[in-house]
Parts: structure tokens; sequence; C-alpha cells
């Protein structure tokens, strides 16, 4: 892996992140189960633009455009918000600082309390589809990474909300 973009772990670090790892793209991974959780255990599927069946990218159409990224940077925060903002920053250093202009986010988008669907979204140059929304893994792309997925002693889940830039 290229560490010319080690700097982009260190700005997601500095803009909010309370964790940022680089990651070969062949390391994400992939699992259609991933879509049936979101279809069917996700109160957001069909009320978002940027997610399920709103997303007018298919999944194949997606893969076939992931295939060309080889680098990819895995941000975690504490708060979705700060994860978008997070997200969305590094893409642009990405894409300004570093010539990446194929720099792609994918973040929870949670710019609007209330998503304008099926209205024209409001900010559209902001919103980005989810991880989980093109079927990858989140918790076993992040495991390896040393990244921990947790839960409270009644097994709910901790906040942690991942996203990730890819790059190249």
């Amino acid at each position: 892996m290229e560490k010319k973009f080690d700097n982009l772990v260190d700005k997601a670090i500095e803009l909010g992140a309370s964790e940022a790892k680089m990651v070969e793209t062949q390391q994400i991974v992939f699992d259609p189960r991933s879509y049936l959780k979101c279809r069917f255990g996700c109160n957001r599927w069909g009320q978002y633009w940027t997610c399920p069946p709103n997303l007018s990218i298919s999944p194949e159409s997606f893969m076939e455009a992931f295939e060309r990224y080889e680098t990819a940077i895995i941000i975690k925060t504490t708060d979705p918000k700060v994860g978008q903002t997070v997200t969305l920053g590094i893409e642009k250093e990405a894409m300004l600082s570093m010539g990446c202009s194929f720099a792609f986010a994918m973040v929870l988008c949670v710019e609007c309390e209330e998503c304008a669907c099926p209205d024209p979204c409001r900010y559209p140059h902001l919103a980005r589809p989810s991880m989980d929304a093109y079927g990858i893994d989140i918790g076993k792309t992040v495991a390896p990474l040393g990244f921990k997925v947790e839960f409270d002693p009644q097994g709910q889940l901790l906040p942690a909300w991942y996203s990730m830039v890819l790059i190249d």
C-alpha cells in the first residue's frame, strides 16, 4: 500500500475521527447478507435518498467501479454527524491536495433531521451512500484492522460509526 496517503489518517483524526486506518480494497469484505440486514433491519430503507432502493447506482455498477480502487481509508467516529463531516473532508482533501479525482466517500448521510425523500435532495453535494448500502460487512472489514465493534452488557451496540473513502 502506498505511503503517500498516510497523511490522510492524521487529517481524519485532526477533523474529529476517533480512529482512522488505511486499507487495501481487497481487505474490504462484501457479504450479500449485509444488504438483507439493510432491507429488513433498518428503518431508513426507502426513506432516504442515500439508502436502498433509492440509490440510482446498481450494486453491479458499484462493484465495477469499486474494482478500480486499490486503497481506502476507514474512519471511525462516535457521532454520525462528525463521521459525515470527517469523511467528506477526507474525500475533498484527497481530491484537491492529492490529485485523486475519483476519491469517493461512503458514509451514512445525516445532513437533514428528516430526509426530503421523495422530494429532491436538499444537499446532493453532501449525500453519499453508506458502506452497508452496497453490501459491505462493516464488522468483518474493521475487525482485522484492530477496530472493535463493541456492545454493552445488555447487547446494545456502543456508538461507533464507520465510513470510508475510496482513493486512487
